[in-house]
């Protein structure tokens, strides 16, 4: 499976809907400072100085010899050019093949994972044009890295598929760990432990993954774990994610500690999920290619209002967010402040995550989706019930 060559024949297609000329990336020794597009399009970081140049028919890279066997190996691009110690000889002749009227590089003011090229490349850019007399119009790949980075090719999915499988395995093995004073660290050490034995990456950065939000009031947001413990009738919840072979899961599953006296979850908890989980299905219909991101978020928020919940009882986020080699892969979200030109696209891979803020803790579901023609549908394994701990 070669990821790059999926999404360098992808780059092409997008250029010939944008009309665009030429999509330029440049860069050196980008590992101490990468463009984000980079390990999407090359797998390999720049050494030397080296230009990627995409256009609709070919994919070249300009490259040291310190980088050129590489690049090769990788076999993700049409042409890899040693330029020997001479890059500009072979960066101006490959552009005067080109004949770009329009280049567009790597600058965003709105996509982070756009906004790759560093200011001295671009005076460098500047200067290397102007000393040339080369007169292109330099114009933001923001839209080109959007569509490239947002449409999952198969190799892509297939990944996202895998880590999520594997969250999943680790997530069910917590639920008979919980028992009656186990803490938030306690829960989060054996998941760390878990993602150690499976030989998996971090989904985010370790000191918050999983979050772990137990019983009412819990901390919000991104964090790390506390001292709290487990007791019993408390709603425990997750966000977990690892990574698999460069690509990430994020998901969320809610778990209960019986009372005593108690032999099942309680009706009126399990009436509450199945509500999140019929909302959330609603807002899944309307996930379709073309549809602004704040569309589905203001379905489900509405829904739960309608159902009788209270503002402060429901989803205090967005309902997602664009998923792959990150968890949070830039792009498009679904949240109220969402924009009116961020719109879902085909084959987009993004979490679909909301939650309910109850007396006994938190119910929170957090899937990983894909958009298509007909509405989004679920990568990973949805939880059908609450998960109740043996505390044992």
């Amino acid at each position: 499976m070669n990821i790059q060559r999926e999404k360098i024949s992808q780059a092409k297609k997008i250029l010939e809907e944008e009309k665009c000329d030429l999509w330029l990336t440049i860069g050196r020794e980008t590992s101490m400072n990468s463009d984000p597009i980079i390990p999407l399009v090359s797998g390999n970081e720049f050494g030397g100085m080296s230009a990627l140049l995409i256009t609709k028919e070919e994919a070249v890279i300009l490259a040291s010899t310190l980088d050129a066997l590489g690049f090769k190996q990788k076999e993700c691009f049409d042409k890899v050019i040693d330029y020997q110690n001479n890059f500009e000889t072979a960066f101006l002749e490959n552009l005067k093949k080109i004949n770009p009227k329009s280049i567009a590089i790597n600058y965003s003011t709105s996509n982070v994972a756009a906004d790759g090229l560093s200011h001295g490349m671009y005076l460098y850019l500047v200067d290397f044009f102007n000393k040339n007399n080369l007169n292109y119009n330099l114009i933001s790949s923001e839209k080109i890295i959007a569509k490239l980075r947002g449409r999952k090719s198969p190799g892509e999915i297939a990944l996202l598929e895998e880590a999520s499988r594997k969250t999943m395995i680790i997530l069910r093995e917590v639920k008979d760990f919980i028992k009656e004073g186990v803490s938030q660290k306690d829960i989060w050490k054996f998941c760390q432990d878990r993602i150690e034995f499976y030989n998996v990456g971090q989904g985010w950065e370790k000191s918050q993954n999983p979050g772990v939000f137990i019983g009412p009031n819990p901390v919000i947001g991104h964090a790390g774990p506390g001292d709290r413990k487990v007791k019993k009738g408390e709603l425990i919840n997750l966000d977990f994610g690892i990574r698999v072979n460069g690509y990430c899961s994020d998901i969320q599953r809610t778990y209960y500690l019986l009372e005593d006296g108690e032999t099942d979850i309680p009706e009126i908890y399990k009436k509450h999920f199945k509500n999140l989980q019929n909302a959330i299905d609603e807002a899944m219909k309307l996930m379709k290619p073309g549809v602004c991101g704040r569309i589905p978020h203001e379905k489900v928020y509405n829904g739960l209002l309608e159902m009788g919940y209270k503002k402060e009882e429901i989803m205090r986020f967005g309902f997602g967010h664009q998923i792959g080699q990150y968890a949070h892969d830039g792009g498009v979200s679904m949240g109220r402040r969402t924009k009116d030109n961020e719109l879902l696209d085909d084959n987009m891979t993004i979490t679909v995550d909301s939650n309910l803020w109850l007396d006994r803790g938190r119910i929170g579901q957090e899937d990983v989706a894909i958009v298509t023609p007909n509405g989004a549908k679920f990568l990973s394994e949805r939880q059908t019930e609450i998960w109740l701990c043996k505390n044992k």
